[in-house]
């Protein structure tokens, strides 16, 4: 058992955690309601960022490549992204929000489709009576303004936009 994952399970009750993987010196676990990221600092103890499932509001993936890693970063609502989209793997690896990948990348994208589920069932369970079709067309409206807010990219944008298109 490592370092990071012995950290995790002293704060989180290890039944609660659905699924996790360990990335480069970085663990990410995810529960019913709370996706965790515990980064391995080289002397000090491990640290604990967690996120609201719900307030997630996109999950980028990057393939490792022969000679970088890949990752898997969180973005969520009052979370800053302080990449750009042209970063270096160096910048990505900076970032609190961001596991680094080498090995297991099918692994973490079955995390990153747990975690888009997990927040469908919430919405789900939260919404009260909304008709469904509805429901998308107020998400593509939220959706829409992420983007001209800058906060999701425009591939970001037009993935999402088909994924809600398709539930009509």
């Amino acid at each position: 058992m490592s370092k990071v994952y012995r950290t995790l399970t002293e704060s989180v009750d290890k039944r609660d955690i659905i699924d996790w993987a360990e990335g480069n010196s970085a663990l990410l676990a995810v529960t019913k309601d709370r996706v965790y990221i515990v980064k391995s600092m080289s002397l000090s103890r491990p640290d604990i960022k967690s996120y609201d499932v719900k307030s997630i509001t996109s999950i980028h993936m990057q393939k490792p490549g022969m000679l970088t890693a890949g990752h898997m970063q969180i973005i969520a609502s009052g979370v800053g992204d302080k990449t750009k989209s042209l970063s270096s793997a160096f910048d990505y690896a900076k970032d609190e929000n961001t596991v680094m990948i080498r090995d297991n990348y099918d692994h973490f994208l079955r995390l990153e489709k747990l975690i888009y589920k997990q927040k469908a069932e919430i919405s789900s369970a939260n919404s009260q009576g909304v008709p469904d079709n509805e429901d998308v067309f107020v998400k593509l409206e939220k959706l829409k303004a992420l983007l001209d807010a800058n906060i999701v990219s425009k591939e970001e944008y037009e993935e999402k936009r088909l994924e809600l298109l398709a539930r009509i």
